[in-house]
């Protein structure tokens, strides 16, 4: 099968009209447009970036044109991000992890670092995994998972709207493990041949490298980029439990009785509570790590969307497999972030096809 001669070699001619039309509506859009906007409402748009149209900016940053063609919304000049059109279930997590904090620091922390002996080391220690746990959420649930470029493998269309059928193939490449090989599928939404174990995103509606699975209490995906973030994150909140819970029965055994603390049987309780889910994750993707699977894998192989009912085993057919389970765990644990392809905080250009939507195949709809 010969795919490179069917590949988009001069996508300018094949897609001539989508061209066109944008330039032409690139120029409407700039006889609008005045040539000084206000700091406020330069101030919001660096803030909050959301799919909408450009009607006071001269010129774009690559995050804003992406926020066009995925369903990304873009803070602080695109250094950190979230999903439109969710629950937003991570801001309930963000207020879990602050609310306990708060309370800790306002009536357990002077009270044990003035009146408990040896509690001062588990103070301290409280503090460091929480620092550890928020700032592993934010790296986590709001920076890139590994987002893929759009477009960048144009198909010759037939009769403008048909993909070639070798398109629709999964192509299979050699790898180290006998039986094993290296599959490939063609996106026909963002047009392009994904990597292995990359896959696409129906939520961020864009293709993740090295996908995992989308987080819906952090509200981004997991993906190579920030997969050590999501483990550390798991990891964290599970020893800023355990601290919290120390440091508060610490000070509940020198007051001698709950009425005397209340916060601290409260946040006690609360550790006890909210520490189990965490905990149980991080177990769960230690044996995925362990048997070299990403989540979206397992649960392709098991043909379930709930792994609670399955056991994690070594998959029959795993090309990225090694003989020894700790070398499993270090090469997903501690891969190499990888590159961001799409550069959302360089200047935008003109014509740049990695940030055009282009219509789905078999829509009947001429690009």
């Amino acid at each position: 099968m010969r795919l490179h001669s069917r590949q988009a070699s001069n996508p300018h001619r094949q897609y001539s009209a989508a061209q066109s039309l944008h330039s032409s509506s690139d120029d409407s859009e700039h006889k609008e447009i005045p040539s000084t906007m206000g700091w406020a409402k330069r101030l919001m748009r660096w803030m909050v970036t959301v799919d909408q149209p450009h009607t006071f900016e001269t010129s774009l940053k690559n995050y804003q044109s992406l926020a066009h063609v995925t369903n990304y919304i873009f803070f602080c000049g695109g250094r950190l991000r979230t999903v439109a059109k969710t629950k937003y279930l991570s801001v309930l997590v963000l207020v879990m992890l602050i609310a306990p904090i708060v309370l800790f620091s306002v009536f357990e922390t002077g009270y044990l670092w003035k009146h408990v002996a040896g509690a001062k080391p588990c103070v301290v220690l409280c503090y460091y995994f929480w620092t550890l746990c928020f700032a592993s959420f934010i790296s986590t649930g709001a920076t890139d998972p590994g987002t893929l470029p759009r477009n960048i493998h144009l198909a010759q269309l037939q009769d403008d709207y048909k993909l070639p059928l070798e398109y629709y193939s999964i192509i299979t490449l050699p790898s180290p493990v006998a039986n094993a090989p290296v599959r490939l599928k063609y996106c026909t939404t963002c047009r392009i041949w994904r990597p292995p174990r990359a896959s696409h995103c129906a939520v961020c509606d864009s293709c993740i490298l090295s996908f995992d699975h989308h987080c819906d209490w952090l509200n981004n995906c997991i993906g190579q980029r920030n997969h050590r973030y999501f483990l550390a994150f798991l990891f964290s909140s599970v020893l800023s439990s355990i601290w919290l819970l120390t440091c508060c029965a610490l000070k509940l055994r020198h007051a001698g009785s709950p009425s005397a603390a209340p916060v601290s049987l409260l946040l006690i309780c609360y550790c006890a509570v909210s520490i189990w889910y965490p905990l149980l994750l991080a177990i769960y993707h230690l044996f995925l790590t362990g048997t070299q699977q990403t989540t979206h894998e397992y649960l392709k192989a098991v043909d379930s969307r709930n792994p609670i009912f399955h056991k994690v085993t070594h998959p029959e057919r795993n090309p990225f497999v090694t003989g020894s389970c700790a070398r499993n765990m270090l090469l997903l644990m501690c891969q190499p972030r990888g590159y961001d392809f799409l550069h959302t905080r360089s200047e935008h250009q003109a014509g740049d096809w990695r940030f055009f939507r282009l219509p789905i195949p078999h829509s009947f709809e001429k690009v």
